[in-house]
C-alpha cells in the first residue's frame, strides 16, 4: 500500500485547505504532458471567470467568531438582553414557519402512496409540488452524471428517483460488494479490534471505503450525506495515545452511516457517547474534580446551537460538569463510573437539570444531548449547513427558515428536511452556485469516465493519495469542524493542476489503477467525424449536448491543436490517432469546464 503524506495542519479554525504538491506528475508521459499542457491553456480560458470570481466575500460574524480561538479556546460570548430578546423572536419564528409549512404542506399532493413506513408518512407530509430538474438533482444528490444513473433518473422520473434515494435500504448496491471484500475487518466491532492478534490497518482502508462508496455506491443520496455527517460531527483517526486509531472505522458505522437518512437526535446522542467522541474531545477520563471542557464547547460551537448562538462560557464550564463521568477501559469501551460524575443542580443554556445522584447522571446527560438536538438555534444551524451543502454558499435566508422549520416539525428527522429542500425554489434556480471540492471533482470524472473496481484496492487508495494531496482528502480534516464547504477555501491551482494530470492520465486509459475502459470503451461507437465526436462526448460526460460556448470552446481548441505536425481533421477513421486525440482534448476540456466543475 503506498505511503500516505501527512494531513494537512492547519489552525484549529482554519477554513482555507493547503493542497500538497503533487508527486504523480513524472508518471505521465512526454505526449500526454504536452497535449495536457496545450489543453490547459484552452481550458484556462474557459473557466478563468467563474474559477476566480470572488464567492465568499467577508467571513460571516459566526465564522469571525469560530476563529477566535487557537488550541480549544473561543472567546467569551455575552448574552445580552437584547440578543435574549432576539433569541426569543426567533423561537418564536421558527415555530410560526413550522405552521405556515404545515398548512402548505397539506395543500399538494402526496409523493407516494403504496406504503406505509414513517418515510412515506413524511412524504406525504412533504410532496414535491415543483417540477425537478434531473440534471440540477443529479449534480447535487449525487457524486455526479453517470449514464446509468441518468438512466434510472429518466425512467422513474425525478420525484419517484428521490424517494427512492431517501430509501437507501431498498436499492440494492452490488458496486460496493467489492469494497467489502478489499477490507472485511472494517466490520470488527471495538471489542473484535482489541481482540484480533494481526495488526490491521483501519484508517487508510476507511479512507479508500468513503470514496469507493462515493463512487460505486447506487445509494447516491446517502453516501452524499455520509459525508456530510462525517464532516459535521468530525473525528479524525489518530494513533496517539487514548487517541481513535482503533476505533473511528466503529463511529464511522455505527453513528454516522448508520444515522446519516435517519433522525439527528439519535446520531447525536450516538456520536456523544461513542468511544471514538470520548477520546477525540477529552471526554474519557473527564471528571467532577477534574472536568475537561472540549466536547462541552463542541456540541455547542459545532454539532448543535452554532458558534453565535449565544451561549456563554459559564454555559461551556457547567455542561463540562453535566457530561463528567465517562471512562474507556482496556478494551476501549465506553463505560459511565457514578463516582467520577458531578453532582448538584446545574443549568445550561436554558436547560435545567436536578442532577441529584450520580446513578441519575447519565439520564441527566441523556436529557441534555436531546434537548440541543431539539433546539431552535439547532435547527437553524443544521438547516444553514444543508443549504450550503446543496444550494450556495451563501443561501437564501428564506430557504434555511422552511428548512429549520421541517427539522422541528419533524422531530429532527433528516429525510422531510432534504424533501422541503429539493423541492423549494430556491433550489430549482441555484444552478452553477456549488464548486466542486477536490475529491468530489475526482471522484465526479472517475464517475463520468466509468472507472471500476480491480481485483485489489490499491487503485482507491490512489485516489485517496490524490485527493488529500489536492487538500481534500476522504474523513482525514484534522480539526473538530471538519471540511469547509465553500469555493473560497479551494481556489488552490496545485490542486487544480493535481485533478488535471490525473483526468488527463485516466482519459489516456492509466493513472488510475482501477478498470479504465479508456477510448477502446468511452463511447460505444466512436464519430467519424469532429461535430458528431463533440456532440457524444459530451453526452457521455455532462449528460446533455454541448451548449453553444462549450462547442465553440472546443472547437477553437481543435481547430489550433497538432498532431505529427499536421492539424486535426474534421473527419477521420475510426480508431485512428486523430479520433483518438479528438476525443481526448473535447474530454479534456469539458472535463475542466464549469459544467464539470460545480455541482
Amino acid at each position: 500500500m503506498p505511503e500516505l503524506p501527512p494531513p494537512p495542519a492547519p489552525g484549529r479554525r482554519s477554513r482555507r485547505v493547503a493542497a500538497e504538491p503533487s508527486h504523480d506528475a513524472g508518471r505521465l508521459s512526454r505526449r500526454t504532458l504536452v497535449a495536457a499542457g496545450g489543453t490547459g491553456v484552452a481550458a484556462a480560458t474557459a473557466t478563468a471567470t467563474f474559477l476566480l470570481k470572488p464567492s465568499g466575500g467577508s467571513a460571516t460574524s459566526a465564522e469571525q467568531a469560530a476563529q477566535i480561538g487557537q488550541g480549544g479556546q473561543t472567546g467569551q460570548i455575552t448574552l445580552t438582553a437584547a440578543r435574549r430578546r432576539a433569541n426569543a423572536a426567533e423561537a418564536a419564528d421558527v415555530a410560526q414557519a413550522a405552521k405556515a409549512t404545515t398548512a402548505e404542506s397539506t395543500a399538494t399532493e402526496a409523493t407516494t402512496s403504496s406504503s406505509n413506513d414513517s418515510t412515506t408518512t413524511a412524504a406525504a407530509t412533504y410532496s414535491m409540488n415543483r417540477d425537478l430538474d434531473p440534471a440540477l438533482l443529479l449534480s447535487r444528490a449525487t457524486y455526479g452524471h453517470t449514464t446509468a444513473s441518468a438512466a434510472e433518473l429518466k425512467r422513474l422520473g425525478p420525484k419517484k428517483w428521490l424517494e427512492r434515494q431517501l430509501q437507501p435500504a431498498k436499492i440494492s448496491d452490488p458496486g460496493v460488494k467489492v469494497l467489502e471484500q478489499y477490507w472485511p475487518h472494517l466490520s470488527r466491532t471495538i471489542s473484535q479490534v482489541k481482540a484480533a492478534t494481526d495488526r490491521k490497518d483501519y484508517w487508510m482502508p476507511l479512507m479508500g471505503d468513503h470514496i469507493g462508496r462515493a463512487i460505486f455506491s447506487r445509494r447516491q443520496l446517502f453516501e452524499v450525506m455520509v459525508d456530510f455527517w462525517s464532516n459535521h460531527l468530525n473525528v479524525f483517526p489518530s494513533d496517539s495515545p487514548g487517541g481513535t486509531y482503533e476505533t473511528r472505522h466503529a463511529y464511522q458505522r455505527d453513528v454516522i452511516r448508520k444515522h446519516a437518512l435517519g433522525d439527528f437526535e439519535s446520531m447525536l446522542l450516538a456520536s456523544a457517547f461513542h468511544p471514538t467522541m470520548l477520546a477525540y474531545l477529552n471526554g474519557n477520563g473527564s471528571t467532577g474534580q477534574e472536568p475537561n471542557e472540549n466536547y462541552a464547547r463542541e456540541i455547542l460551537e459545532l454539532h448543535t446551537v452554532g458558534v453565535d448562538a449565544g451561549y456563554t462560557e459559564r454555559d461551556v464550564q457547567k455542561g463540562a460538569l453535566l457530561l463528567t463521568g465517562w471512562k474507556l477501559d482496556d478494551q476501549l469501551r465506553a463505560t459511565y463510573l457514578p463516582a467520577n460524575h458531578y453532582v448538584g443542580k446545574l443549568r445550561v443554556f436554558g436547560f435545567t437539570t436536578a442532577n441529584a445522584t450520580a446513578a441519575s447522571g447519565k439520564t441527566a446527560q441523556r436529557a441534555y444531548v436531546k434537548y440541543l438536538a431539539r433546539h431552535p438555534k439547532t435547527a437553524q444551524h443544521i438547516a444553514r449547513k444543508l443549504a450550503v451543502r446543496f444550494v450556495s454558499d451563501n443561501p437564501p435566508a428564506s430557504l434555511v427558515k422552511k428548512l429549520a422549520a421541517a427539522y422541528t416539525k419533524n422531530d429532527t428527522k433528516i429525510a422531510p428536511v432534504l424533501r422541503m429542500l429539493f423541492s423549494s425554489k430556491e433550489f430549482s434556480v441555484s444552478k452553477g452556485k456549488k464548486l466542486r471540492r477536490p475529491m468530489e471533482t475526482l471522484v465526479a470524472t472517475a464517475r463520468a469516465l466509468d472507472l471500476k473496481p480491480a481485483t485489489d484496492p490499491i487503485g482507491l487508495l490512489d485516489l485517496v493519495q490524490l485527493s488529500r494531496q489536492a487538500g481534500h482528502g476522504p474523513v482525514s480534516w484534522p480539526q473538530p469542524n471538519g471540511y469547509d464547504d465553500s469555493a473560497a477555501s479551494y481556489q488552490s491551482p496545485a490542486a487544480a493542476l493535481i485533478i488535471f494530470n490525473a483526468t488527463s492520465a485516466w482519459l489516456l486509459g492509466g493513472g488510475a489503477r482501477l478498470k479504465n475502459p479508456g477510448f477502446g470503451g468511452f463511447l460505444k461507437k466512436p464519430p467519424t467525424n469532429r461535430t458528431a465526436a463533440v456532440t457524444a462526448t459530451s453526452r457521455k460526460l455532462l449528460g446533455r449536448n454541448p451548449t453553444t460556448v462549450e462547442r465553440k470552446a472546443v472547437t477553437t481548441l481543435l481547430n489550433s491543436a497538432t498532431l505529427g505536425g499536421q492539424k486535426l481533421p474534421t473527419t477521420f477513421a475510426a480508431g485512428s490517432p486523430q479520433q483518438h486525440e479528438t476525443l481526448y482534448l473535447t474530454a479534456m476540456l469539458l472535463l475542466s469546464s464549469p459544467a464539470h466543475l460545480t455541482r
